[in-house]
């Protein structure tokens, strides 16, 4: 998703090291319960490290339409497509028990993305991005509320106090819908639950602008391990979509993951050619999020009639269904190919839209 007109090499490779565990995690190979500690907060940090409280902190619906602009278009456009593959993959077996679309049901189906609720199974991954847009708003008003609040008051020096209080509030409440296992509509639960990433990013962006002089490869060596004993040693798990996360554990073990890729990011800037592609990979996030679903899902059919006689249950098994045979195969081409098919869309973009003045 795109946070900033200029962009920082650094904070892609971070997003690119992030989206790949994503991708990671869904393959549910080797570290995919490791990466899921931490791998959807990364995400939220990072838009809070780049709120800009001097153009949106009087202006938090300015700050949501800017949100929404950069990436409706974007979910609109995949979820029609995932809509027009929809009898291609219930007819070859990719969906279980899945009925055929005829145009009206087809009509209708695309016109859900409108509100961001399209129901394709390959879509799934997207729950995401609506809850990023609340969160993000969700903040935005907390900020906006704090400055308010203390103008009123005539006490401007309770502006950090009633934000930061706004800020705990909401990670209360949703630290007790997660205990009580509430859910509320697209995953709106978990946009509650984040707002504290949002604060420690945009703290230490104004508190700690040289943090990365803390990110060095033996932090990043040390939270490795630690991340690995929480989850390997500890059994922790976390699955934000799913209501499972360790209560109030959960932020911590969250930050120190975050700090880890601020730390593996800060060692891989030094090496330019994988710095390079990792910060191609990050810069197109939205896309391989999008798609990966549907990378893996091609993965499944090919290799199907590669090798003859796979069980339909296997063949229509979400997110996929040869994981032990050709894990590292979903990992590689769910990165790499949405990559450059958002790549391509958006040099078609540039060459179609004209361009805003």
């Amino acid at each position: 998703m795109k946070t900033t007109t200029n962009r920082s090499a650094y904070w892609d490779i971070v997003k690119g090291f992030g989206i790949i565990a994503i991708v990671l995690g869904h393959c549910g190979i080797f570290a995919g319960g490791f990466v899921y500690l931490f791998h959807m907060a990364l995400f939220f940090f990072v838009t809070g490290y780049f709120y800009r409280e001097e153009q949106y902190g009087d202006e938090p619906f300015r700050y949501f339409g800017t949100r929404l602009s950069g990436c409706w278009p974007r979910y609109f456009f995949y979820a029609a497509c995932f809509v027009f593959l929809h009898n291609f993959f219930a007819a070859n077996g990719l969906y279980a028990n899945a009925e055929i679309y005829n145009h009206t049901a087809m009509l209708t189906y695309i016109l859900h993305g409108i509100s961001f609720s399209c129901p394709e199974p390959i879509q799934g991954a997207l729950w995401f991005v609506p809850v990023w847009l609340v969160s993000s708003a969700l903040f935005a008003g907390i900020v906006w509320f704090g400055r308010a609040a203390s103008r009123r008051l005539g006490r401007e020096n309770l502006k950090p106090w009633i934000t930061a209080f706004g800020v705990l509030s909401f990670g209360a409440c949703g630290l007790f819908l997660y205990a009580r296992r509430c859910t509320l509509p697209y995953q709106l639960h978990a946009a509650i639950l984040v707002i504290p990433f949002y604060y420690a990013a945009w703290m230490m962006r104004k508190h700690l602008p040289g943090f990365r002089r803390y990110a060095t490869w033996y932090g990043c060596l040390i939270g490795a391990v630690l991340l690995w004993q929480i989850n390997a040693s500890l059994h922790i798990y976390v699955d934000i979509s799913n209501l499972t996360i360790p209560g109030i554990l959960y932020y911590p073990i969250a930050l120190l993951g975050i700090y880890f890729v601020l730390s593996l990011s800060a060692v891989t800037e030094k090496a330019a050619p994988a710095a390079k592609g990792l910060a191609f990979i990050g810069r197109h996030s939205f896309d391989i999020m999008a798609l990966h679903f549907t990378v893996f899902k091609l993965i499944d059919l090919a290799y199907a009639r590669l090798i003859g006689g796979a069980a339909p249950e296997q063949l229509a098994g979400f997110p996929v269904g040869f994981r032990a045979e050709i894990g590292p195969v979903y990992l590689l081409l769910g990165v790499l190919v949405p990559a450059l098919a958002g790549w391509g869309l958006d040099r078609a973009a540039r060459f179609l839209l004209p361009k805003s003045r």
